[in-house]
């Protein structure tokens, strides 16, 4: 039996080896044998922890317009009369009550008998609503407005609710593409529906679920719980998780309360040592290693704790990097982590989310979800495909970026034209004529996007290239639009089982590329976590705080890490994070992140580095204060500004850039506010993609209510370009010296050439004279 239990252990041991650059050793106390149970000692006394629901599940109402469901344009119009909006439900909840309260106009000229709205959830026949007669001698004003029950137990949990109009507006020969088959739905609608809390096991297999869930489209609000004031290896732990849901919410955002020794009402995260606990989990037993379990909260039994247990702060960093690598493998309430080991350290610009740069990369790759890459249907929405590239990508005086598109069709008519259409962010690229006789083949296309990047570093503000941007983030899609054939005098018909595929194997290459740009760039720190996310670990990474940080300062480190996590789709495993002196420190080796307050300056580490880095953050930020312009002002006046003197005592924050003090090749990025209360406003910034895309410049200015950017301050360089581009590159700003330059080198040249013509032509004399 000894035996038998050691080969278990050994086979548990292997199947825990992680394969996402590193190996994550999990154990589980809950899987049957011994040499599992062994993994860690769970106390017998746990009742408080048990799960049981004697009382009923919280409830809570929620209600959306349609437009906050991303639904703002809900236009019915002949052939094209179906529109949808989606909703989900969580796995930890049911929907007990549902209903729809929608407003929608509809043509005057449809027949009253004959036209109607009907309303689908997912796919049942919810309610069939008439539309109304027009007087013929009155406008016809006003929307139709109904409240209608939904049946709750249609309910799933990623929910569709369709409207399609069945319009006529005459009883014979009759175009269902005509202009006046039509109706609009109110953005303003409105889904409400009362949800119960369900009970949800303590496994880890369910993992991140309930802390996380895809179904759900809101915003993803996590607390995190410590003790008291973390330290430097705590805080590096905390990151790690940060970072990791920030990569999993994605699009949605995420945010990090902290709360200190206080036990939320909410699935939340804790961070506790055998002798730094909450006091909620004094009498919780101690462990012999880094662990992570999940367990009930004993005062809202119907909520999560996310244990992160550990003999002391490196244990917790340990727990924090086994989970963040091996998930997969962690079943169970709880596991042991035995050891996390990096066995090849990351790439530069290898972040999951970006567009490798070391080779062409294929569609099938980009892909989130089945038959993303196929329209189906005469009026099928585009396909789209999310593609993101390095804000260091160098584009100046490039062709454009190279795709290699192929794509099938079914045959369409060969009585119009029908086409495939390419916009990039919502706008036109490139169109192609679908031809009748090719649909049986792959079609293959080489296409180069003209790219307007929108860092300096392209020079975009001193020439011309076509109006269309390739971003950091961008939106690709594909729409094919299939021509229709007239039938009789009035009777216009749309193909039927008409589909059009982009072919997984289409690639998109960037390897040809250099990497070059100018700093400072808060654009590309917004949208790309550049330059801290080149290498999607933070391995080059120094993120500083004060001495002894607030839960204002923590909670803005952990919604920053979060927010660079969203954009590469990694955590942040090695960055460095410093709130003491840091004497062993390589200040010269990092790009530093700096969070603080410009009224606790004073709390910071007090030593040489820290003094001079505190003090070139406080002038860029003055400097934007006090001499912001617009941008069209003050790039036309560069050597000219204007200095402002006042005092003001509403909440304020800025974003600012500038090159390290310690290292011209490397950048810091502060993240400073009037008091650390005001830090709440760069936390709202970083989860709010209307506020985010207006951090720009070398300093970005934030009040409660708008965003200013500032675009003074000096510029500098980092990246690498061959030597002929580099100063190619850099004399295009100055055409009178390039020419100049260009007239000596002529001149040069040819003194050159003359003498060894000269040289040449003296040896063949003298050659004839002897």
């Amino acid at each position: 039996m000894k035996v038998l239990t050691k080969v278990a252990g050994s086979i548990l041991a292997l199947s825990s080896l992680c394969s996402i650059n590193g190996y994550a050793t999990t154990s589980d106390n809950n899987a049957t044998g011994n040499f599992a149970r062994n993994a860690i000692k769970i106390a017998e006394n746990k009742d408080i922890y048990k799960q049981g629901y004697p009382e009923a599940g919280p409830q809570s109402t929620l209600s959306y317009t349609f437009e906050q469901l991303n639904r703002p344009d809900m236009r019915l119009r002949g052939v094209q009369a179906s529109r949808t909006v989606d909703f989900t439900n969580r796995v930890d909840h049911i929907i007990t009550d549902l209903s729809l309260d929608f407003a929608f106009t509809s043509s005057p000229a449809l027949i009253k008998e004959l036209s109607h709205l009907k309303v689908y959830l997912n796919e049942e026949v919810m309610a069939t609503i008439p539309v109304t007669d027009a007087s013929p001698d009155k406008v016809n004003e006003g929307m139709q407005r109904h409240s209608i029950k939904l049946e709750p137990k249609f309910v799933e949990d990623f929910n569709t609710l369709r409207f399609e109009l069945i319009g006529h507006y005459t009883r014979e020969c009759e175009d269902p593409f005509h202009s006046s088959i039509w109706a609009d739905i109110s953005r303003t609608s409105r889904i409400t529906y009362t949800e119960q809390q369900l009970p949800f096991e303590s496994l880890l297999a369910q993992f991140p679920e309930p802390f996380f869930d895809e179904r759900d489209y809101a915003q993803l609000t996590l607390p995190f719980v410590f003790n008291e004031t973390p330290d430097n290896t705590t805080l590096h732990a905390a990151s790690i998780l940060s970072s990791w849901f920030g990569a999993k919410a994605n699009w949605r955002g995420a945010k990090f309360p902290v709360n200190y020794n206080a036990l939320p009402s909410s699935h939340s995260v804790v961070f506790a040592t055998n002798d730094n606990r909450p006091d909620f989990l004094a009498d919780y037993p101690g462990v012999d290693g880094p662990v992570v379990e999940v367990i009930a909260n004993p005062e809202h039994r119907y909520q999560k704790l996310l244990l992160i247990l550990g003999r002391n702060s490196e244990d917790l960093k340990v727990a924090a990097e086994g989970l963040a690598l091996g998930l997969p493998m962690m079943t169970g309430r709880s596991a042991k982590i035995n050891k996390v080991e990096y066995i090849e350290p990351r790439k530069a610009y290898d972040a999951p989310r970006w567009i490798r740069s070391d080779r062409p990369v294929r569609f099938g790759e980009l892909v989130e979800y089945k038959n993303q890459l196929q329209a189906v249907g005469y009026s099928a929405p585009p396909v789209k495909l999310d593609v993101r590239v390095a804000p260091d990508l160098f584009t100046w005086y490039t062709d454009g970026l190279p795709i290699e598109l192929k794509y099938r069709y079914t045959p369409p008519t060969d009585k119009g034209v029908s086409r495939l259409n390419m916009s990039i962010n919502q706008e036109y690229v490139q169109g192609y004529k679908l031809d009748p006789n090719e649909y049986s083949t792959l079609v293959d296309e080489d296409i180069r996007i003209p790219l307007l990047s929108t860092d300096d570093t392209d020079k975009e503000r001193y020439f011309t290239v076509p109006g269309f941007k390739v971003d950091i983030k961008n939106d690709v899609a594909f729409e094919f639009l299939f021509s229709t054939e007239k039938e009789g005098f009035c009777q216009t018909t749309a193909p039927e089982g008409t589909i059009g595929a982009i072919d997984e194997n289409s690639t998109i290459d960037v390897s040809d590329y250099h990497h070059y740009i100018a700093m400072p760039n808060l654009h590309a720190y917004a949208q790309g976590g550049f330059p801290f996310t080149k290498f999607a670990d933070l391995s080059e990474t120094l993120i500083v705080l004060p001495q002894s940080p607030n839960r204002d300062e923590v909670e803005t480190l952990l919604t920053a890490t979060g927010h660079l996590g969203q954009t590469t789709g990694y955590p942040s495993l090695k960055a460095t994070i410093l709130t003491d002196n840091g004497a062993d420190i390589d200040f010269d080796d990092k790009d530093i992140l700096l969070i603080g307050s410009q009224t606790g300056a004073d709390s910071f580490a007090q030593n040489e580095h820290m003094s001079v880095l505190i003090n070139h953050s406080l002038r860029e930020i003055k400097q934007a204060i006090y001499e912001t312009q617009p941008y069209k002002y003050a790039k036309s006046n560069e050597d000219a500004s204007t200095h402002v003197s006042l005092e003001s005592y509403g909440s304020l924050a800025a974003i600012a850039g500038f090159q390290s003090p310690f290292n011209d090749e490397r950048s810091v990025v502060s993240i400073m506010a009037a008091t650390s209360n005001d830090l709440g406003l760069i936390n709202n910034t970083l989860i709010d993609g209307a506020k985010l895309i207006e951090v720009q410049g070398t300093a970005t200015i934030i009040n409660p209510y708008k965003v200013h950017q500032s675009h003074l301050g000096e510029r500098y360089y980092i990246g690498s370009l061959p030597l002929h581009t580099l100063i190619w590159f850099h004399l295009s700003d100055h055409p009178l010296l390039l020419a100049f330059m260009t007239i000596i080198t002529l001149l040069i040249l040819s003194v050159i050439l003359w003498r060894v013509l000269n040289t040449l032509a003296r040896k063949r004399v003298g050659n004839k004279e002897d």
